[in-house]
């Protein structure tokens, strides 16, 4: 008989706020067994627990935080969590998965899992200290930022190392793409901050004290001396992602073209701002996550200047491509400025960047006037108007109350035809790659359950130019979904495609729900002895639950939560019609760059996608696929 024990703390915190209640409960074995942990329990949680119809900010939803198996240990890159509700941006499935202490931190605390459902009469925040579990007073600090909101709660319960993730005004204010706050490290797509907010918790604050037992210590220990191993024998690599981090990308969008410069009109950059960062020493030392030995997380602090003093955690690509390409900045410190703003403000950054973008556009075309915008001069890059517009959303002031609902909702109120400029999918923003010149990207976008997420699939294609790429960084299982294709991994066709992303979205879905990083564990993925990422996953899961998953049968979890996941969507009202891409993609040729002359050319790729699926022609998964997979229509 399996010892759940084993990775697990085996119990779920309840909060219902309406009632003041709080209860704890077992985890029920089922569900460890079919969902493993993290992604896997909010969906299933969802599913079971939310009726389609519900208000998304009323006390029906429920907001759900879940860790994974290996939050705790060992395990490359395990601090990760899952938070989930039904978005109020999309009216979909809405999740955000984050990095740091947290997760990590509320399994040393005896927990796998949190519900908080219901509505709190005044502001609080839920401070879970082991097994004492309270709602304490929160008045006073409603109106703070995120790093206010923590060094006040730090202070309040006398402990600098108590894990805090918060709110900032964006979610007090309901911004419907407001972000959840943790040390820098955001839980941002999809309003969960919002969800939050609109539950007047402020935060929710965590101090564990007890350990996590694992079922084989000595196969884990080979597993990570294997892995580590394998980055030290590729120092340059090693010190890239290291040294620098996720901006070190950005050599690659250069040569391929697949920046989303100024709102998606072309895919090229005049500057290379990753280069700016390092040569006006922006980059400040690392801050890695829990578990973490490749510390790709680094800080930013602008040392000189108009916007000297300011700091930030947490530097990605995607600020460098969001507030630099796609709304035509090319200072790094307005950018990096900004960056910090939406941050501690907490506010997504790819949804305001994105709506900012969408208003310089119709502001370049004529269609807006500066006295449509309360007197903003929106033209690309201007820094008085990048701040002004996130400080306006953030607070929802003149035309940020509109651009507070999101970028699906605003050009509906703005009108003049302007939707056509608004770059989303299911009402949630396309990050900085241009799905033009990134083919798989593209279907991922358009498919994904939460929108358009470069997070779902994140097919590893596009690293050099013309769109071919060396088959050493695909997952061998990957490759072989595609072997019947001449030219499946040129980033610039389509064929193919719908495989690499059902493969690579069943992946990552398996990966979220053990809440494990992907960069740390890449090398292992494309290294090692040509094994899938799937049995990479299933080693260290067995060597910490004592579970004996092959890799097909991790896969197939993966593949439970996909197709759950696409029959939540549909219980809220999802078609096929929502799977889609702006108009732009679709008919607008790239004007420059390695890809130009390039659409995407969707239509085909859905339909193959929906058959490897084993969806039928509107997109809705036949019986058989859920019988085979143990899903129930409810």
């Amino acid at each position: 008989m399996a010892d759940y024990s084993y990775g697990y703390a085996g119990r779920v915190l309840r909060i219902d706020l309406t009632r003041k209640k709080i209860t704890t409960e077992r985890l029920d074995r089922d569900l460890i067994d079919n969902y493993i942990g993290g992604r896997g329990f909010n969906i299933h949680t969802l599913y079971t627990e939310i009726k389609p119809d519900i208000d998304p900010l009323g006390p029906d939803n429920k907001l759900i935080i879940s860790n994974g198996p290996c939050a705790g240990t060992t395990v490359p890159g395990s601090s990760r969590y899952q938070i989930s509700a039904k978005s109020p941006l999309t009216g979909f499935i809405g999740d955000s998965n984050s990095g740091g202490d947290f997760g990590a931190k509320l399994k040393y605390a005896g927990y796998d899992m949190v519900i908080v459902g219901g509505i709190s009469e005044k502001p609080v925040y839920i401070f879970i200290n082991d097994d004492d579990v309270i709602l304490k007073e929160a008045s006073h600090l409603w109106g703070k930022t995120a790093s206010e909101t923590r060094r006040a709660i730090e202070i309040e319960v006398n402990d600098p190392d108590v894990c805090v993730s918060a709110i900032g005004p964006a979610g007090e204010n309901l911004v419907k793409f407001a972000s959840i706050v943790c040390l820098g490290r955001l839980s941002g797509r999809t309003g969960m901050g919002a969800v939050m907010g609109s539950k007047r918790v402020k935060a929710i604050v965590v101090r564990g004290t007890h350990g996590v037992k694992v079922a084989d210590y000595e196969m884990l220990k080979e597993l990570n001396r294997e892995n580590c191993s394998l980055w030290l024998n590729d120092i340059e690599t090693f010190n890239g992602w290291s040294q620098i981090g996720p901006p070190r990308a950005w050599r690659a969008y250069a040569e391929t073209g697949m920046f989303a410069t100024r709102n998606y009109q072309t895919g090229t950059f005049e500057k290379d701002l990753c280069q700016e960062l390092l040569d006006k020493k922006r980059l400040g030392k690392k801050s890695p996550c829990i578990s973490c030995f490749l510390g790709c997380n680094h800080t930013y602090a602008i040392t000189s200047g108009p916007y000297a003093g300011t700091v930030g955690e947490g530097l990605e690509l995607e600020q460098l491509g969001a507030l630099g390409c796609k709304v035509g900045c090319t200072d790094i410190d307005v950018i990096l400025k900004a960056a910090a703003m939406c941050d501690d403000y907490g506010i997504d950054l790819m949804d305001t960047t994105s709506l900012i973008a969408y208003m310089m556009e119709c502001f370049e075309k004529g269609i807006l006037s500066s006295g449509d915008v309360d007197g903003l001069n929106l033209v690309w890059g201007n820094a008085e108007a990048i701040f002004s517009l996130i400080e306006m959303i953030i607070y929802r002031k003149g035309i940020g109350n509109i651009l507070a609902e999101g970028l699906k909702k605003a050009p509906q109120t703005i009108g003049r035809d302007t939707e056509k400029y608004a770059m989303n999918v299911k009402g949630m923003s396309l990050v900085m790659r241009e799905p033009r010149a990134s083919k798989g990207w593209a279907l991922m976008y358009a498919v994904a359950s939460r929108g358009a997420c470069h997070m779902r699939a994140w097919v590893p294609e596009g690293y050099s130019a013309g769109g071919h790429v060396t088959t050493g960084i695909y997952d061998p299982q990957a490759l072989a979904t595609v072997a019947d294709y001449d030219d499946p991994l040129n980033a610039l066709k389509e064929e193919g495609k719908a495989e690499l992303v059902k493969y690579y979205e069943d992946l990552r879905a398996l990966r979220d729900t053990l809440n494990i990083c992907h960069f740390p564990l890449y090398k292992l993925g494309v290294d090692s002895k040509g094994e899938p990422g799937s049995q990479v996953f299933a080693k260290f899961l067995n060597a910490v639950t004592g579970k004996h998953l092959d890799s097909n049968s991790a896969l197939k979890v993966g593949e439970r939560i996909c197709n759950l996941e696409r029959m939540f969507n549909i219980k809220a009202g999802l078609t096929s019609q929502d799977d889609s891409l702006p108009e732009r993609m679709l008919k607008e040729p790239l004007p420059d760059g390695p890809a130009a002359g390039e659409v995407v050319d969707l239509a085909p790729m859905i339909k193959r996608y929906y058959e490897v699926r084993g969806w039928d022609e509107d997109g809705m998964p036949k019986r058989d696929k859920l019988a085979e997979l143990g899903i129930k229509w409810r």
